[in-house]
């Protein structure tokens, strides 16, 4: 049905002819006022071309009147002539074989333009979801495209995006406070949440897509918070400090401006190493004593690792030339050192990471979060996994966010080629831990090597990212770069705009100035996964996301909700969030 729609065209529907062509722009004709009607700057055509095999996509980029013209017929009546000019810009070419029967490949290269007098006709409708299928034709032959909402110029045409493409490539997904970015995210979640075999991981920083736990393939977990750590539940997940690389934990707890910096970098390395040894002793592994390095995940004792340090700092030594005591070559280096490592390790507000029982200080441990996070959807775990990081501090976020990050990119590369799954990491409010380079500080920084490499070679080992913000101008180029795909909803500032018109083709720079007029909910969609440019109104999803604007006139005119100030201040002391019992006086 798709190739009869496309090539069934009839010579009367043609909009016009092809006046003018010169490299990738097309000028065509129109004459006829009620065909004019029917062109909208931003819309679709198909031009034709001398082989009949070949047909051309273009948009329309702006519409001309450029004269009228009066004649009489042959009863004397006279009739008006509005000619304008319509400018395209040829965006790829269309392919079929067997005398014009079958379309088989669109591609963005354009080897054959028209020829003057070719004729023109509007993509729009039928045709248009025709054109959708066939370049998104790999999703679509399985049952179950990714389908996003429609098109703003037609409707009843679904917006189809090649699944594949769209998460192979990395994504973003852009725009204002309030223009949908949320909704467009949870659009996507719940559609691969509905495959059978899906694997993905949600960083959720402000608990906004906690109501798609209503999904039976979605499941929320909590970064362990302050009232979590005596009793913790099955949704709460602990990040031990032992899984931070060497460089991540330094940039935890060390002050690069101190003069003993590179001596309490030396000797933490060597006594980490030691602990780590101890621990493969006690186990029992022997073949991981052989080859274990100082950033294997290998769990180790803090408290051995402050006992060594103090002894260091303590530490006087007898001088073999006087025969008296003097201090030891580390004596007193650790003495700023130290009281950051216990301040980190007794906050509660890092329970998660130093906080730990027996279970998170076994080796097993790392399997057990391993299955949790990354394990696909079966009878045992389901699909998309949401990582509650609202209690997280946010001068850690970066560290904490990048250390599951880089576990998963770390389990895909050492898992056999013929063994991996694909798994796809949303990075919401990317803006806050993925910086451009010039603006992060040492934890930023590592969090951002991290993601730099996924970014690189993620397509390799089967990672994808997707990534989430409303200031495309902050976020870091590099990462920016890798990703073939954008979804840009409403930008008015001039920067962002700018941000997101660097990543798109010269052919398409025009769309820059569609971006501030978009409505709530509709996006311009470019890349590998949607080949033609689309502005597309997001479907609603199924569960929506905690992310609705407050309607500030409405509650102060009429608000029927009472807040529990009293509630909200036990909240603040205890650091967890309950629901009131009783109702404030």
């Amino acid at each position: 049905m798709t190739n009869e729609i496309l090539f069934t065209i009839d010579e009367e529907e043609s909009i016009g002819q092809v006046t003018k062509v010169d490299s990738y722009s097309v000028s065509v004709s129109v004459i006829e006022e009620n065909k004019l009607e029917q062109v909208n700057v931003n819309g679709f055509v198909i031009l034709f071309t001398s082989n009949p095999n070949i047909r051309l996509i273009g948009r329309i980029d702006r519409v001309l009147q450029s004269g009228v013209d009066y004649f009489q017929n042959d009863d004397g009546i006279e009739e008006v002539f509005n000619n304008a000019e319509v400018y395209i810009n040829v965006l790829g070419t269309l392919k079929g074989v067997g005398a014009g029967r079958e379309f088989t490949a669109f591609n963005r290269s354009v080897d054959t333009l028209p020829a003057i007098g070719s004729r023109c006709f509007l993509l729009n409708s039928e045709r248009l979801t025709a054109f959708t299928r066939l370049i998104g034709d790999e999703t679509t032959a399985q049952g179950t495209p990714l389908t996003i909402g429609s098109f703003t110029m037609a409707n009843d045409a679904d917006a189809i995006l090649d699944g594949n493409a769209f998460f192979q490539r990395h994504a973003m997904i852009v725009g204002s406070t309030g223009s949908g970015k949320s909704w467009t995210t949870a659009t996507i979640i719940e559609q691969v949440a509905d495959l059978p075999n899906a694997n993905m991981i949600v960083f959720d920083l402000h608990s906004e897509y906690s109501p798609l736990s209503g999904h039976e393939n979605i499941k929320v977990y909590r970064i362990a918070g302050p009232g979590d750590l005596n009793n913790p539940g099955d949704d709460v997940i602990f990040l031990p400090y032992w899984l931070l690389g060497y460089e991540d934990m330094l940039a935890l707890i060390l002050d690069r401006t101190d003069e003993n910096a590179p001596n309490q970098a030396m000797a933490f390395s060597n006594i980490v190493v030691e602990a780590k040894r101890r621990i493969l002793v006690a186990e029992g592994l022997n073949e991981e004593l052989e080859t274990f390095t100082i950033d294997s995940p290998v769990p180790y004792d803090l408290t051995f690792v402050i006992d060594e340090l103090t002894r260091l700092n303590n530490e006087r030594v007898i001088n073999p030339g006087t025969n008296r005591e003097i201090n030891g070559p580390f004596n007193g280096k650790f003495s700023r050192f130290l009281p950051r490592l216990y301040a980190k390790k007794s906050d509660r507000r890092y329970g998660f990471l130093f906080n730990l029982n027996e279970e998170h200080l076994h080796t097993s441990y790392l399997l057990s979060l391993v299955n949790k996070l990354m394990r696909m959807a079966d009878h045992e775990s389901t699909g998309v996994k949401i990582i509650d990081f609202s209690e997280v501090p946010s001068d850690i976020l970066p560290i904490v966010i990048s250390l599951v990050a880089r576990l998963v990119f770390q389990v895909q590369q050492w898992s056999p080629y013929d063994q991996r799954h694909p798994i796809a990491l949303i990075c919401d409010e990317a803006h806050l831990y993925l910086p451009s380079r010039q603006h992060a500080d040492a934890s930023e920084g590592r969090a951002l090597s991290h993601f730099e490499r996924i970014a690189k070679e993620g397509r390799k080992y089967g990672v994808s990212l997707l990534i989430i913000s409303q200031r495309p101008s902050e976020l870091n180029t590099t990462i920016m770069s890798q990703c073939n795909n954008v979804i840009s909803l409403r930008l008015s500032n001039q920067s962002d705009k700018t941000a997101v018109c660097n990543l798109l083709p010269e052919n398409l720079g025009g769309i820059q100035d569609l971006l501030p007029t978009l409505g709530i909910g509709e996006a311009i969609v470019v890349g590998d996964s949607c080949l033609l440019p689309s502005r597309i109104r997001i479907k609603e999803p199924i569960f929506k996301p905690n992310s609705n604007s407050v309607k500030f006139w409405n509650e102060w005119c009429n608000s029927i909700n009472e807040q529990n100030l009293n509630n909200s201040v036990q909240n603040m002391r205890r650091q967890t969030m309950e629901e009131a019992l009783v109702v404030q006086d």
